[in-house]
């Protein structure tokens, strides 16, 4: 008898355990954000940008992601004053949801020297086994996406550099367009820009520092992977559309025989393609600038 009330006690608990595990990854865990704090070191930083605060945004993919979501977590991010906002690509997610949803999610977005933004794949609905090029830019969707963003004050660095000033005093953020498009273009991003400068590259997918190793930049922002966005005991992530999956999430260091050291750092993201996360919490950053 009290073996079968044993047996009993621990069905019901292991039952409640499968179907926490259930539940938590597909209707909790995709919306337990954090936001993470760190300090970027540049080489050759003026005094002026002592302090300066720079906070990634990464991978809203709206159409998919639930909207009141998205606005809380930009709202709260947006309550550390920071003095310039990056979005890193995958504003939407392929889909005229997205666009229906991104003005109102535009607005929200701001900070003392504006907003700058590349794209993603999604936003040109690229995938790594289907590349249709040129077209995905010609497409009405991406069109009328590119649009909505400019008429929100959002820049794009789309292979651009622009330059923050404080008087004489300037730093560098360049961006990068979608690499899996075959339109990212380094050497015209990259123009003018001295192997000195404290520059800060922005590049959706972290594959592409392959090809953005010999240019003069000392970190590297990047979004895409979503962190593997369920990493699973023993397994691990179970899907990580890269070439380099080593590259999934946080910092990665690397030195140069010209630029030295430099960093690259892989967001989490906010949102999501499919509304699972387990281990993998969303995320927004706020990068503190200090001289190296």
């Amino acid at each position: 008898m009290l073996i079968n009330r044993g047996m009993n006690v621990l069905v019901t608990q292991s039952g409640k355990m499968f179907l926490s595990m259930l539940i938590w990854p597909r209707f909790f865990a995709p919306y337990r954000w954090q936001l993470t704090r760190y300090d970027m070191p540049l080489r050759n930083l003026p005094k002026a940008f002592d302090g300066y605060k720079i906070l990634q945004l990464s991978d809203f993919h709206l159409g998919r992601t639930r909207l009141s979501y998205i606005h809380h977590v930009i709202d709260t991010a947006l309550a550390t004053r920071p003095d310039l906002v990056v979005i890193t690509g995958d504003l939407i997610h392929y889909h005229p949801d997205g666009l229906a949803e991104l003005p109102a999610t535009l607005k929200r977005i701001h900070a003392t020297d504006g907003v700058l933004a590349i794209f993603g794949n999604h936003d040109y609905h690229e995938y790594s086994w289907r590349h249709v090029g040129e077209r995905s830019a010609r497409r009405a969707i991406h069109k009328r996406l590119r649009r909505i963003v400019s008429e929100h004050g959002v820049k794009l660095l789309l292979n651009q550099a622009h330059h923050v000033r404080r008087g004489s005093d300037q730093f560098t953020v360049v961006g990068l367009d979608e690499m899996w498009t075959g339109r990212a273009d380094p050497v015209h991003a990259f123009a003018g820009i001295q192997p000195n400068d404290p520059v800060i590259c922005l590049q959706h997918n972290p594959d592409g520092f392959t090809f953005l190793q010999d240019y003069p930049w000392q970190w590297m922002l990047c979004g895409h992977s979503h962190g593997g966005q369920a990493n699973f005991p023993i397994l691990g992530p179970l899907y990580v559309p890269m070439e380099h999956p080593e590259w999934i999430r946080g910092f990665y260091h690397f030195e140069h025989p010209t630029f030295g050291h430099r960093t690259m750092f892989v967001s989490t993201g906010i949102g999501h393609s499919t509304p699972i996360r387990m281990r993998v919490p969303p995320e927004a950053t706020l990068f503190t600038l200090r001289p190296a």
